[in-house]
């Protein structure tokens, strides 16, 4: 995940059609025509304003596997000193294959892909209050009075079940899990 602003992008081809967003930022995928650059909105944004462009998963993690290569190689330098100079010919040759290495060794997330849900209608209600002043009345008969709109809640547990039980049942008021 990062940040992003297109006028400190050397590669992006129009500076004004790129799109600031920020970790967290909820984007709008319009195209993903491009191979390195998708149109998009942020989510929120007016619907008729136009697309802009932000840096495909695939490009950035080039770019983010570039930075990594160059670092390793500048912290090569540095601390190796004259001592391996005659290493470093073995290295680079070794990592000449698109830098192959450093993308095994990078776990990349650029983006997290997320779906909306449809609105949730139940809302939680939490009763609070002393021992002994009579919640769990209240809660009765408020589950009692409006069986519709108020229901225990249903706990859910990774023990095995037993014999009698089915899973799902209000009966149990478990659901199991693995």
């Amino acid at each position: 995940m990062f940040d992003y602003s297109p006028e400190t992008d050397d590669l992006i081809p129009c500076t004004q059609a790129g799109i600031h967003f920020h970790i967290g930022d909820i984007l709008q995928i319009i195209s993903k025509d491009d191979h390195n650059w998708w149109q998009a909105r942020l989510w929120g944004s007016d619907c008729q304003a136009p697309a802009g462009l932000i840096p495909s998963p695939e490009l950035q993690e080039w770019r983010m596997a570039n930075k990594a290569a160059e670092l390793s190689r500048e912290m090569g330098i540095t601390h190796c000193g004259a001592w391996f100079k005659r290493r470093k010919r073995h290295f680079k040759d070794k990592y000449k294959n698109k830098h192959s290495a450093i993308y095994d060794q990078l776990d990349l997330v650029t983006y997290e892909e997320v779906v909306r849900l449809p609105q949730f209608r139940r809302r939680t209600l939490v009763l609070l209050g002393a021992h002994g002043v009579g919640r769990r009345h209240i809660k009765n008969c408020l589950i009692q009075s409006s069986p519709d709109k108020f229901a225990y809640p249903i706990p859910h547990t990774t023990r095995t079940p037993r014999k009698d039980e089915v899973n799902g049942k209000i009966i149990i008021l478990f659901h199991m899990m693995k």
